[in-house]
């Protein structure tokens, strides 16, 4: 009986075909907990003349979905990122390090990458073919890693007769909060990114719900096809109480009534020259709540500042993300 030590993440590369079962080339670093959940719909059907359970019963509908949990790291999350946003791929400089731009959706509906999930084990593993992103969540606590949480759904869930093959492992970078820094600009004025702030940042987390759904035709128990839905997107940032702080929670307090809307940057870099790696993630919103004054860190006064997308003019968006490492593929 396998171990669950032994238990590893692998993915296909990108599907051609929506639930068409690829070939697992990647093994996922960084995953601290995993899991695959069979959706099968079975129907009894009640018959005359039985007291109890008839024995007619037929499975109507089979389907698929999961987690995974990971350290991010700036090498592993363009494969993540692929199942959710626009797949613009490396940049086309030549060597390291490699850029991975993407946007989110604004008034269309994006061409995003599906993958063949594998979990198990050498000995026993199941394939979620057509696996495509429906919920993300990208967080942070000062003196920590960012953390990642996926949730996906698949088109099915399959045995993988051979088990788990073996891939080789790579080196991968963690994102950490020490490598991290804030920037709060003006919303549509301001140019995302430019102005830093220093010695406020505690925590943050960037939570996206696609509203991804899949669709069920006659003539298979398996999903044809997948729909999109309304993007949410919310962004809570926790913060000392300094200067920058207080003018956004005194800016809410305001007599005219203004909503108060900024562009953000949560932003790491670490390395440099081609071993420069860089995580943005580019947000644009609004104060969605009140807040609790005060909340305690170590005997210092912090409070949480909790915002809702809005498109911006400045960033052409609600969310941008942009990551930089030395791989040149992402599939």
């Amino acid at each position: 009986m396998p171990a669950t030590a032994q238990k590893i993440v692998q993915l296909s590369s990108a599907e051609g075909t929506w639930g068409s079962t690829g070939a697992m080339v990647t093994k996922l670093h960084g995953v601290t907990d995993a899991n695959f959940k069979i959706n099968s719909t079975v129907e009894t059907v009640p018959s005359l003349g039985w007291f109890g359970p008839s024995p007619v019963a037929q499975e109507q509908a089979h389907s698929g979905e999961g987690r995974i949990e990971m350290v991010t790291s700036y090498e592993e999350m363009p494969r993540i990122v692929n199942m959710f946003f626009t797949a613009i791929g490396a940049s086309t400089s030549v060597g390291a390090p490699y850029n991975y731009p993407y946007t989110a959706p604004v008034t269309s509906t994006q061409a995003v990458f599906t993958y063949t999930l594998g979990l198990g084990s050498t000995a026993s593993a199941y394939n979620a073919p057509g696996s495509i992103g429906k919920h993300l969540n990208i967080r942070g606590e000062a003196g920590g890693f960012w953390n990642t949480r996926m949730d996906f759904l698949a088109q099915r869930i399959t045995v993988a007769s051979t088990g788990m093959a073996a891939q080789a492992d790579r080196t991968v970078n963690p994102v950490r909060m020490a490598d991290t820094t804030l920037y709060v600009d003006a919303f549509s004025t301001g140019t995302v990114g430019g102005t830093s702030v220093s010695a406020t940042l505690i925590a943050f987390e960037l939570d996206i719900e696609t509203n991804r759904h899949l669709k069920l035709f006659a003539g298979s128990i398996s999903p044809a096809n997948w729909g999109e839905g309304k993007h949410e997107v919310t962004l809570r940032v926790t913060a000392e109480i300094n200067a920058s702080a207080k003018a956004l929670v005194d800016e809410l307090l305001g007599s005219t009534g203004a909503a108060v809307s900024r562009q953000i940057r949560i932003g790491a870099t670490q390395g440099s020259a081609a071993s420069l790696r860089t995580f943005n993630l580019d947000f644009a919103g609004i104060k969605s709540e009140g807040e609790t004054l005060f909340s305690d860190r170590d005997g210092n006064m912090t409070v949480e500042l909790s915002w809702q997308g809005r498109y911006s003019t400045g960033l052409s968006n609600w969310f941008a993300t942009n990551i930089q490492n030395g791989s040149s593929s992402t599939t």
